[in-house]
């Protein structure tokens, strides 16, 4: 009976721990996005205090990935100016379809920069973090190409990226910033607002089931 007992202390204190956690990222990421508010040089956004970030490092996301988790991941971080364009979008849109839970990835410090020599050949300017590299093997064509002087050198995690696996299936990533949008800092109009919110939920439909289509793009 103490044996019992004992088990059933711990897997309540296992579940206080992991919802303390939760709580406690949901506030950081708030004050990380929401603390460049007052700086003019980065787009003002609105964090609510309940929302579904979960922190994650490069190696356990590397971990969950190989072993083909359902889960939604963020790729980005709170500087970066088209992530403040769409993270009102990406919560609206997890709200909407009840996720309660995604990985938060912040990417600012940890990606590889490449570059290309006067020779023509790919040149590692900084060494991206074992766990970066590891997801990036592990994403494969899911992700965008990257990019420098018109030579594509590999695949690269932008900011933001949008990552959802669901039923061992890994969907291509996808940025959520809509097609109208041209330029980081300019004004979000709603037709803006509209195609990013719709680009997102159309992915994120793909992990949890729409409530109700209501006209929305992807039912």
């Amino acid at each position: 009976m103490k044996k019992i007992r004992f088990l059933v202390l711990i897997f309540l204190g296992v579940l206080l721990l992991s919802g303390c956690k939760k709580d406690g990222d949901a506030i950081l990421f708030k004050k990380e996005y929401e603390g460049l508010n007052s700086n003019s040089n980065y787009r003002s956004v609105s964090i609510p205090d309940e929302n579904p970030m979960v922190y994650i490092t490069d190696k356990d996301l590397a971990k969950k990935i190989e072993a083909k988790e359902d889960m939604v991941v963020y790729f980005g971080f709170n500087r970066c100016p088209w992530c403040r364009s769409i993270i009102g979008n990406l919560l609206k849109a997890s709200s909407d379809l009840k996720i309660d839970k995604i990985y938060y990835l912040d990417i600012l410090n940890i990606r590889d920069t490449k570059t290309i020599n006067d020779d023509g050949d790919v040149e590692i300017e900084t060494k991206g973090s074992d766990g970066y590299n590891e997801v990036v093997k592990l994403l494969g064509d899911n992700l965008a190409d990257y990019v420098v002087s018109s030579k594509i050198v590999g695949k690269r995690i932008y900011a933001p990226n949008i990552l959802v696996i669901k039923n061992g299936e890994i969907k291509p990533v996808i940025t959520g910033i809509s097609d109208l949008q041209n330029d980081s800092k300019m004004e979000l109009t709603d037709e803006i607002n509209e195609d990013s919110y719709n680009k997102i939920y159309k992915l994120l439909s793909q992990y949890a089931e729409a409530p109700s289509c209501d006209g929305k793009e992807g039912c």
